[in-house]
């Protein structure tokens, strides 16, 4: 769940304002200059994340977790992180294990997306086999 949630977090973007004047890289950042920082972007940069494209859940486990966990954001972070961030991710773990005890699920095209408040994907189409 956590690597599909790297692929496509909810939270794509996130906003902050600085609240004092900063220097950065010799370019100075005035007080209330809005930030964007996209996760969607985090989550895929090659110098945080090996392979980054790949769907590797084994990224999560319990000994690769510290790796990992300075850049992974899918609901934010700060004091304005989703406030939904822990049901969503207990309702997302229940779900998904009883509809993957059930069946294999496939696709027949690369995920698109449509970025709207939250992450969203474009029209397609799932399977849904038996086991």
């Amino acid at each position: 769940m956590e690597e599909g949630l790297r692929l496509y977090p909810p939270a794509y973007v996130i906003d902050r304002i600085a609240n004092r004047e900063d220097q950065f890289n010799g370019t100075t950042i005035k007080k209330g200059t809005l930030f964007l920082m996209s996760i969607y972007e985090l989550h895929r940069y090659e110098a945080f994340w090996e392979d980054p494209l790949a769907f590797k859940p084994e990224r999560f486990e319990a000994q690769n977790q510290k790796k990992y966990q300075e850049y992974y954001y899918p609901f934010g972070a700060g004091p304005r992180m989703c406030v939904g961030n822990n049901f969503a991710m207990f309702e997302m773990m229940m779900v998904i294990a009883e509809v993957l005890k059930k069946y294999r699920i496939t696709t027949d095209a690369p995920i698109e997306i449509n970025p709207l408040i939250s992450l969203k994907p474009k029209q397609m189409n799932l399977y849904f086999e038996l086991r």
